[in-house]
């Protein structure tokens, strides 16, 4: 239990650290995968609240400081003056592709090591993430 909680200290304390994403710009999580929601979308804002789950003034706050770091821009249709949409800068899409290298990676190690686990010794990691998903807070 002690190994499981340090990793688990690792993973939030990662997770709290801005990292480049083979950019120069230093990003939180929030601001990463707010650039991942995005990807090579087009989307307005009000998408991109309910695809995050978050509220349209959050979108506008995490939307300016991206602007500012030059990973996206605003920008507007021909056919709909109204709207507000955004998208990935060059530096923007760098950072979208390492994020997404960065998961793959990972993923791809822990599917190359589940698979020489035996159904049994799969079966006990998965009895393990249900006790941990059934105790741990919902957060929505």
């Amino acid at each position: 239990m002690e190994r499981m909680s340090a990793v688990q200290y690792r993973i939030n304390l990662n997770d709290k650290k801005p990292k480049s994403f083979g950019t120069d710009k230093l990003l939180y999580q929030s601001e990463i995968h707010f650039i991942d929601a995005i990807g090579e979308n087009t989307i307005n804002a009000s998408q991109l609240s309910a695809k995050l789950d978050i509220t349209n003034g959050a979108v506008t706050q995490v939307a300016e400081k991206l602007i500012k770091k030059k990973l996206i821009e605003k920008y507007k249709i021909e056919s709909n003056k109204k709207e507000v949409y955004l998208k990935l800068t060059d530096s923007g899409k760098i950072a979208y592709k390492n994020h997404k290298l960065f998961h793959k990676e990972l993923n791809d190690k822990i599917i190359s090591y589940l698979e020489t686990l035996t159904k049994e010794q799969i079966s006990g990691i998965l009895g393990l993430i249900d006790v941990a998903e059934k105790h741990l807070p919902k957060l929505f």
